[in-house]
């Protein structure tokens, strides 16, 4: 078994935070975990109404901070062609993996950044 030299000390956590409007309505959300000194965004979702109001890049920004804080060096995520992966580039993601052959040229690509 190989050692890790102490650099997995961080805790498993689970983060999960969301985004409301003037009225308190939920309108957006993100979760993720963390493992292996690492953050891995589960789900990022934002109502169709209030997309392009750099809502979820906000609180895909606040778990990246939250999860730094934390001691995760990297985060990680999966996404489909058809959901949002120029979205996550744009937020410094890099695609370091895809996986084709799903119906209609569908592509689920992997991500990751440095924190």
């Amino acid at each position: 078994m190989k050692k890790t030299k102490g650099k997995l000390k961080v805790p498993n956590m689970d983060f999960v935070n969301i985004a409301r409007n003037e009225e308190g309505l939920i309108v957006g959300g993100i979760s993720g975990s963390t493992y292996l000194s690492s953050l891995e965004i589960e789900v990022l979702w934002v109502q169709e109404d209030y997309r392009g109001k750099k809502i979820a890049s906000r609180l895909l920004k606040e778990m990246e901070v939250q999860a730094k804080n934390a001691g995760c060096q990297i985060a990680h995520l999966t996404t489909y062609s058809f959901q949002a992966p120029h979205f996550y580039v744009k937020q410094g993601y890099v695609i370091c993996g895809e996986i084709n052959g799903f119906p209609d040229d569908i592509r689920l690509y992997t991500l990751k950044k440095q924190l």
